[in-house]
């Protein structure tokens, strides 16, 4: 039976980076010597672990769980409900790859929208919105309008610490 480690998003979320980091070092440990077709795990299972690795900034453990279920073609995943398209871009942007990133975006956008899944298409839409600020300056406006869009829907939806990150972007580009 594999050890999967489910307090790493707890631990990240929680701001105990050194504990998460470890977890997910377990993870890696426990599941590197299998063959893909050998780890039974379910990749829904991985998607905590992913955003963990993402909070923690985990780069190792991105690249791990992202090469895991880039394509188990999951819409969604519980036993929380998200998008995993979102989970795997922000794991991509993480690792520097921001062509790619935006594919997930844009397959979450997507999905979230088709699926009527209002706080996954707001926080797709930030995340979506900081890449394009970050990596792709000439599309500002295309930037601007995401992130306007997700504010209002954060607050609408008092997802409060987004909203509070949405509202941080917004002022940077206003300084």
């Amino acid at each position: 039976m594999l050890k999967y480690p489910p307090d790493a998003l707890r631990l990240a979320t929680g701001h105990r980076d050194e504990e998460a980091k470890a977890a997910l070092d377990e993870l890696i440990a426990s599941r590197s010597g299998l063959k893909p077709i050998e780890d039974e795990t379910p990749c829904f299972g991985d998607m905590s672990s992913l955003q963990a690795a993402v909070i923690v900034g985990h780069r190792e453990a991105a690249e791990f769980l992202v090469r895991r279920c880039a394509h188990s073609g999951l819409h969604t995943a519980d036993p929380v409900l998200t998008c995993p398209s979102r989970h795997l871009g922000a794991a991509v942007a993480l690792l520097g790859r921001p062509e790619e990133a935006r594919a997930y975006y844009e397959e979450a956008m997507d999905m979230a929208t088709r699926l009527r899944f209002r706080p996954e298409v707001a926080l797709t839409r930030l995340e979506l919105a900081e890449l394009l600020l970050a990596h792709y300056p000439d599309e500002k406006a295309e930037a601007l309008e995401h992130l306007d869009f997700a504010i209002m829907e954060l607050r609408e939806m008092k997802m409060h610490p987004a909203l509070e990150r949405a509202l941080k972007q917004r002022e940077t580009i206003e300084a």
